[in-house]
């Protein structure tokens, strides 16, 4: 970490000499030159030798903050905040702030810094009042007003995170509905925590005027109608929600079968499975159809069912289930081996043999010098339950 330290210092203390043997030979004042020359290879003296502190005095007296070398002066301490030593970065924009002659918006600038010190320390409530005072004189509003909605997500006072959010779009033009509708649904989970169901309606409704595909409102929304023993408005949510965005079928299955048995849907629902079956590439959905073809035609039905299914769809899941049901004697016996043997095959012709362990590059052939990252004698046989 130290050396990592100097060698970022270096390009610093480069600048600075490049600056001032530049200003010096302007003018003229060999006196000076020489002053500057014996301070700036003292500084770079202190780096080399490893005594940072020293090295960044030194180069602090030799580049007074000014308007011409504040940039700089920056730099270094959102270097230190970047490097995790967070008092130093804080030390260095206090002093920008502190000296007179500044333009605006360089001040501006460092107010910023120092709220974004402020916020790496854990000070939050300095850096909501500093990123306040940023916003009320309308300076950065857009910087500020992202650094208080990270501050407020940290906090969880999502009321006040949701009306940042709603400057925030009116001073940038960004979208930020769907931010707003999470923020919405945060609430809302925090009525029910209190049992106050039309608030959590309320805030439901606000969500999905934020974002009209909000996918955990409809989730949150369908619990509510399914505990209100309004089943239908539930189940008419869960087939939204799948339709909206099937990657999240593995998470209404349960519900979703669950809430169509307690009304005259049960044939809807199971007529529902098949359809999402043709477009769904998850095996969640095919063990659940296993498992009611299972029920509904015994397991003989189930488990050819499962076979043709992961011979197009390989699974580890899918090839557990198929283990039980060879147990079970659902699997014919003379090509039950064949068939697992198969799918295992197919499984294994989708994993890598081998993998970098500097940037997880995969491959089925060894390489002493990775293809992805360049780097020697990193890729090596994968152990585990996919590998050796």
């Amino acid at each position: 970490m130290v050396e990592l330290g100097l060698f970022l210092l270096l390009p610093v203390a480069v600048y600075f000499g490049w600056w001032f043997a530049r200003s010096l030979e302007k003018r003229s004042v060999s006196k000076s030159r020489q002053l500057f020359s014996n301070q700036y290879f003292q500084g770079l003296n202190y780096l080399l030798n490893e005594q940072p502190d020293k090295a960044i005095q030194v180069f602090l007296e030799l580049a007074e903050v000014n308007k011409d070398t504040v940039e700089t002066h920056m730099a270094l301490g959102s270097l230190f905040r970047r490097r995790g030593e967070v008092d130093r970065a804080i030390r260095f924009h206090q002093n920008i702030i502190a000296k007179p002659g500044l333009e605006p918006e360089q001040r501006t600038q460092a107010l910023l810094e120092l709220g974004e010190d402020y916020m790496r320390a854990g000070l939050l409530d300095r850096a909501e009042r500093l990123f306040s005072e940023l916003i009320e004189t309308g300076a950065h509003t857009p910087s500020a007003l992202r650094s208080l909605l990270d501050i407020y997500q940290q906090e969880k006072d999502w009321k006040k995170a949701l009306e940042q959010a709603q400057q925030l779009e009116q001073a940038s033009g960004e979208h930020m509905g769907e931010i707003m509708s999470q923020f919405c649904c945060e609430m809302a989970e925090e009525a029910l925590a209190e049992k106050d169901i039309e608030e959590a309606r309320r805030q439901l409704r606000q969500a999905r005027r934020h974002d009209p595909r909000c996918i955990r409102a409809r989730f949150i929304l369908a619990g509510i109608q399914t505990r209100a023993g309004d089943y239908g408005a539930a189940v008419d949510l869960y087939e939204e929600i799948a339709e909206l965005d099937q990657d999240y079928i593995p998470e209404i299955l349960e519900p979703y079968l669950a809430v169509t048995a307690k009304t005259d849907a049960h044939a809807r629902g199971r007529a529902k499975l098949d359809e999402w079956a043709v477009t769904y590439n998850g095996i969640s959905l095919v063990l659940k159809l296993t498992n009611l073809l299972a029920k509904e035609q015994g397991g003989a039905v189930a488990g050819r069912y499962l076979v043709e299914t992961l011979t197009a769809k390989p699974s580890i899941r899918g090839l557990d289930h198929l283990i039980d049901l060879k147990a079970e004697g659902y699997l014919d016996t003379e090509s039950s081996d064949d068939i697992l043997k198969a799918v295992a095959a197919r499984l294994m012709s989708r994993q890598p043999d081998y993998r970098c362990h500097h940037c997880g590059f995969g491959g089925h052939s060894h390489h002493w010098q990775c293809p992805s990252c360049r780097k020697w004698g990193t890729t090596k046989k994968i152990q585990g339950v996919l590998g050796e």
